[in-house]
């Protein structure tokens, strides 16, 4: 953000006046999106994944309602189970509204009635599921299914795994929203039904079959343990809205702060919009994300300006960045202004700590610093608290810093972290421009021992740096 002392000193200059103008209208356009959009989603995920009193019981359990996953012990050979037709009162389409508000992919189907009926289901044990209905634009896919409860015991459905062709897609942000208001999350009462969208990623780079397989396991709340399994087999194509797609390949670099970052596909679905990007191997900086990328379309007198994407990498080289879906019908100019990045010199993602002396020799900035535990904290004889605060920064993209769960001593020898012994201690506090990062990392008591000093390496590391610029990825011929 500009100071009000940048901004009168720009008055002496009118075209530097505009344009920065225009900047900072942008930036600050783009931080209350983010910010209210933020603030939203942490109500959203404290009343969905929120179980009360018995939260503390359900730790394990709460981690299952965001993942997609496959540890929970089984309980019983596969049972073949006979799928029926559903009736209409727990498939409705209008029972799952709710949950567009909580992903604009998904509100984008409904506002466009692009959900396939599948109206599918299958009963057990007092259990019934029913698959309503699917969507996909190769990039996401959503399938929409309720829970009726007939037992005498709360449950918790779960999404193990969608298959198509035995293929599974990603799973790393699959999720279950809840179409209802519910205190406890996605907990289902006895007696109630529950509806709920599962959404998962799709890989662009593979061609998924048609015949697919949703797997659901259901927790039992009270006993803490798997229920029954069920799952259901539809026809899915994962490409059904291809002819709606509007793709370019611009190809173009966009350069912020002297790092390159190439700009290689621009796809418009009816769902959402994305932006492919690469970061050139031969940047001195790790480049984590862009900072207030704000794409900008143009389609005769029409204009548009998408904020806020999720940002989805692959790996260290790519990321996607995730718009809603487009209001432009043919855009025939496109452009991406991006206010900065976050990036870190490739040679200082290290954090090097004399664990004797509780001293830190070596991390990316001064800001970083070891802090004694508050009186009645707990911590381990080899445990550290780490706090970094900054202030006047783009705070509203910010992330906390990731730590890798090994570690070498001077020795060069490799060692794992332990369990932190204060698990309350740590978080992530975030103000419209003050950041602050908070971390305890465990060496063990016996790492007093090991040849000092010890080197961490750091995963992701939050340090913004602005330079607006743009990059032109449609331009009418």
């Amino acid at each position: 953000m500009m100071l009000d002392k940048e901004e009168r000193v720009l008055m002496t200059d009118s075209d530097r006046v505009k344009k920065q103008a225009g900047e900072i209208r942008d930036m600050k356009l783009a931080n209350a999106v983010r910010a209210g959009i933020s603030k939203g989603r942490k109500r959203e995920m404290r009343r969905i994944y929120s179980y009360g009193a018995a939260a503390i019981a359900a730790v394990a359990a709460a981690v299952f309602i965001v993942f997609s996953f496959t540890g929970l012990p089984d309980v019983g050979g596969d049972e073949k189970l006979v799928q029926t037709s559903s009736p209409k009162s727990v498939t409705d389409i209008e029972f799952f509204r709710q949950a567009a508000a909580r992903d604009q992919g998904f509100a984008a189907a409904l506002e466009q009635g692009l959900v396939k009926p599948v109206k599918l289901g299958v009963e057990k044990n007092g259990y019934r599921i029913d698959v309503a209905g699917a969507v996909a634009d190769g990039r996401n896919a959503y399938v929409l299914y309720s829970l009726q409860n007939h037992t005498k015991k709360a449950v918790h459905p779960f999404v193990k795994s969608l298959e198509f062709g035995g293929v599974e897609p990603p799973s790393e942000r699959a999720q279950s929203i809840a179409a209802y208001d519910n205190a406890n999350g996605n907990e289902i009462q006895p007696g109630d039904t529950g509806y709920l969208v599962y959404t998962t990623r799709l890989s662009p780079n593979v061609q998924y079959q048609k015949d697919a397989k949703i797997n659901f396991e259901l927790w039992d709340v009270l006993g803490q343990k798997k229920s029954d399994k069920l799952s259901i087999t539809f026809d899915f194509d994962t490409n059904m809205l291809k002819d709606k797609e509007r793709a370019y390949y611009p190809d173009r670099t966009l350069t912020i702060a002297g790092q390159n970052i190439k700009v290689r596909q621009l796809l418009y679905t009816p769902l959402q919009t994305y932006v492919d990007l690469e970061y050139d191997p031969a940047n001195e900086k790790q480049v984590f994300n862009l900072i207030n990328p704000v794409l900008i379309g143009k389609s005769g007198d029409q204009s548009e300006k998408i904020y806020y994407p999720t940002e989805l990498s692959t790996n260290e080289s790519k990321m996607t960045l995730v718009y809603r879906h487009s209001r432009l019908e043919q855009p025939d100019k496109a452009s991406l202004k991006v206010f900065g990045i976050s990036a870190v010199n490739k040679d200082q993602l290290k954090l090097v700590i004399d664990l004797q002396k509780k001293e830190i020799v070596e991390a990316p900035d001064d800001l970083l610093r070891i802090i004694a535990p508050e009186p009645g904290e707990k911590s381990g004889a080899g445990e550290i608290f780490l706090e970094r605060k900054l202030e006047h920064v783009q705070a509203a993209e910010s992330f906390d810093m990731s730590l890798d769960d090994s570690f070498t001593d001077a020795n060069g020898e490799t060692h794992k972290r332990l369990p932190s012994e204060n698990v309350s201690h740590g978080g992530l506090t975030r103000s419209k421009d003050t950041f602050k990062d908070e971390k305890t990392y465990n060496f063990g008591k016996d790492a007093l021992d090991y040849p000092q000093p010890l080197t961490i390496r750091l995963e992701k590391y939050w340090i913004p740096v602005m330079d607006t610029q743009s990059v032109e990825l449609i331009a009418k011929q």
